[in-house]
């Protein structure tokens, strides 16, 4: 008698809350129009060759997952991406993109001046999307005396610059002065 053993191995977590945008998009060309949905504001740049080249390796899930309020955006890319989970890595996912309460809003730091050491507008290019923000952005950073205000006017918040800038060390803020317009106050350290 012979027996014919058939085992399929289960797909393991393709991407969790750590993981980048990057990742997530090679999984399924789908989950590119469902995160542009979500917020279509921020994320219709992702159609954009060059954009769609630069955003998505700097910014984690758990940063789109807080940005758009959508805690189960882990467990949404792996169904889209036909990958199916147990209960107990759903409630994983679930977990690891807490997107908590809405952060208050808070005065801006009191290092933030009227006279910025550096300003980098940003606003042209960013209707254009024609170049990479963060060029200008680290320029001005990396000539800017430790203490120095840098600020840089932006048509988008620019949350997936804050995790770098968390690893970084650069202290950092944002306040939205227009409809389409943010002004970034950010400071070295060191």
């Amino acid at each position: 008698m012979r027996w014919h053993c058939c085992y399929r191995a289960r797909m393991p977590i393709a991407v969790t809350g750590a993981s980048k945008l990057s990742k997530a998009l090679q999984l399924h060309d789908d989950v590119l129009e469902y995160v542009i949905a979500l917020n279509p504001h921020d994320f219709a740049r992702l159609r954009n060759p060059l954009m769609r080249r630069l955003m998505p390796p700097r910014i984690s899930l758990a940063r789109i997952a807080k940005m758009t309020a959508a805690p189960d955006l882990l467990i949404r890319i792996h169904e889209i991406a036909g990958i199916t989970l147990t209960s107990a890595e759903r409630a994983e996912l679930h977990a690891d993109t807490d997107i908590g309460d809405p952060e208050p809003h808070t005065p801006l730091p009191d290092w933030v001046t009227e006279s910025p050491a550096q300003t980098v507008d940003l606003l042209d290019s960013d209707e254009r999307l024609d170049a990479d923000p963060m060029n200008p952005i680290m320029r001005a950073m990396k000539t800017a005396e430790p203490g120095e205000v840098v600020l840089i006017k932006h048509k988008w918040e620019p949350q997936p610059l804050y995790d770098i800038w968390d690893k970084i060390g650069v202290a950092h803020c944002a306040t939205q002065v227009g409809p389409e317009e943010w002004w970034v106050y950010i400071r070295r350290e060191s």
